[in-house]
């Protein structure tokens, strides 16, 4: 998916699958950023101070795309975040 067609919001099992769609993950589970977001201090989201809130469509906790991707983009590694590191010389 390119940059120009990303949707302006995401749900726990959209944003599973574009961050595996995008590499930006190997492998998640809308469950495993479910637990992400119980357990990161570091989550954007919520209603806590420094955090966007969810903006509910239905029963759907959703998230603002850009700011959702740039958690994983620029984020430290931590299980499943993060780019995979380049593979080392042999």
């Amino acid at each position: 998916m390119t940059p120009d067609k990303l949707p302006p919001f995401v749900t726990f099992t959209t944003g599973a699958a574009l961050l595996t769609e995008l590499g930006l993950v190997e492998s998640i589970t809308p469950d495993g950023l479910r637990y992400i977001a119980r357990t990161d201090p570091d989550w954007a989201f919520g209603d806590g101070p420094n955090q966007m809130p969810y903006v509910m469509a239905g029963n759907a906790k959703t998230m603002e795309t850009g700011k959702f991707l740039a958690m994983f983009e620029d984020g430290p590694r931590r299980g499943g975040r993060g780019r995979k590191p380049a593979p080392g010389p042999s």
